[in-house]
């Protein structure tokens, strides 16, 4: 699986960024004055029978991601949390996330695509991603 390792402080320094250019009128990154990019923490195991994919998206529902497994062998998971509109007043403090996640992840030819899994419960999304038979690890027994 292919992982690209980032600061633990990477995303929370984008996330600064965005919101000073959007204090001062200017555009973020990518043109999305709107909807800055959230780079949620994700953790990802190897176990015997596949791979578990954890991430961290808090405030988000189920109709907010969408998980697509690309003819490419990628991975793929979006989102976007909006800024609720039915709110009265103006905010005098406070610090909501809001914005788009995308996440694309190679698969290695290990995975089986039709095993794959997914859940989210209280903001965490859990993705299983279950091994080819051939791919498990098989223990011999000594005659």
């Amino acid at each position: 699986m292919l992982i690209t390792r980032k600061s633990p402080f990477h995303a929370e320094l984008n996330w600064l960024q965005d919101e000073m250019n959007r204090v001062f009128g200017l555009e973020t990154r990518g043109n999305q004055a709107s909807q800055p990019t959230l780079e949620p923490n994700v953790s990802i195991w190897e176990q015997d029978a596949g791979f578990v994919l954890e991430m961290e998206l808090p405030g988000f529902a189920q109709e907010d991601i969408s998980i697509e497994v690309l003819p490419t062998g990628t991975l793929s998971v979006k989102g976007e949390r909006s800024v609720p509109d039915d709110r009265e007043g103006n905010l005098v403090s406070g610090c909501q996330r809001h914005g788009t996640i995308r996440k694309e992840y190679k698969l290695p030819n290990s995975i089986d695509a039709d095993s794959i899994d997914a859940k989210l419960i209280n903001g965490l999304l859990t993705i299983t991603l279950g091994k080819k038979a051939k791919a498990k690890p098989r223990k011999i027994d000594l005659a």
